[in-house]
This record gives structure tokens, sequence and C-alpha cells, in this order.
């Protein structure tokens, strides 16, 4: 799987296709995954828009707020990067192997435990920052969240969680 094909993958598993607080990933503003060469930073005041859609203007973010959110997600864009490499190592190992002559049943093993384990660490990254974000909100703004998202989550039969990717 190409590394392009492989971080789009990651990024759908551990940071939701079915995303609540937000539908977007932030791509990384660091490095071009196919050239290498480093990408222009995304417009920060759209990404706090596509956070909360449709309910954005209802919870009146401060600045402050906004600011946080935007820390929070850079440093979880930043922390990732290193997993999602690593993941797509593993992968072209996996594919390497796969593609021999003679199948390694324990080396495929030990890849794809390998690769769960990854899946797993930006899962919970995922989780933390989802929680950090969602405690930065007033009591207030957390029920506009929660009406707003609760309800949508029972109707896509979802567990209501909060994404914000």
């Amino acid at each position: 799987m190409k590394r392009s094909q492989l971080l789009t993958v990651a990024l759908l598993i551990t940071f939701g296709a079915g995303s609540i607080l937000a539908q977007p990933r932030v791509e990384s503003r660091f490095q071009n995954p196919q050239s290498g060469a480093p990408e222009v930073p995304r417009d920060y005041g759209s990404l706090i828009d596509e956070l909360f859609a449709p309910i954005t203007d209802k919870l009146d973010l401060t600045k402050e707020q906004q600011f946080q959110i935007i820390a929070i997600i850079t440093e979880t864009d930043v922390k990732s990067d290193p997993l999602i490499r690593e993941l797509a190592n593993a992968d072209e190992q996996l594919t390497a192997v796969g593609f021999g002559d003679l199948l390694d049943e324990v080396r495929i093993r030990d890849l794809l435990s390998q690769e769960g384990m990854i899946m797993t660490k930006l899962i919970e990254m995922k989780f933390r920052a989802k929680t950090t974000i969602y405690q930065l909100l007033t009591p207030v703004q957390r029920t506009l969240v929660a009406q707003q998202f609760r309800v949508r989550g029972q109707v896509e039969g979802s567990l209501g969680g909060i994404s914000i990717y």
C-alpha cells in the first residue's frame, strides 16, 4: 500500500470517518507525505468552524478556547506523525512478507500485532484529544455539544462519542 493510501486509511480509522465534533482531520502541516516538501498551514479559523459544525456559532467559543483547541489538535498531529510513519513501515514490511515465496506466519503475526499496537496508540491519542477539548468547554457549551451530537449519534447508530477529526 502506498504511504498516502496507508495514511488515509490510518486517519479514517483513528480520527473518525463518523466524527461528531468535526468532520475533517487536520492534515499534517509539516510534511507532504508524497513529496517530502513542507505544506502550507491550514486556515485555523475554518478548522474551528468545521470542528463543531453545525453548532459552532451557538457555542460562542472564546479566542482562548479556540487557541487551546488549535494547540491540542496541532500537538496531536505532531505526535501522531511518527506513529503514522511507523505504521507505514510495518505495512511495507507486511507487504514484502506477503509477496515472498514462503509465507512466514510468525513474522506476519508479529507485524500485524505491531500494526495493531500502533493503531491502539493512535486511537488513544484521538480519545485524549477529544476529552481534553471537551473539558475546555463551559458547562453550557458542553450541554449544547451533548444535545447536538447525542441525537446525531443515536440516529447514525453510533455510541454518540465525541470525535474531533
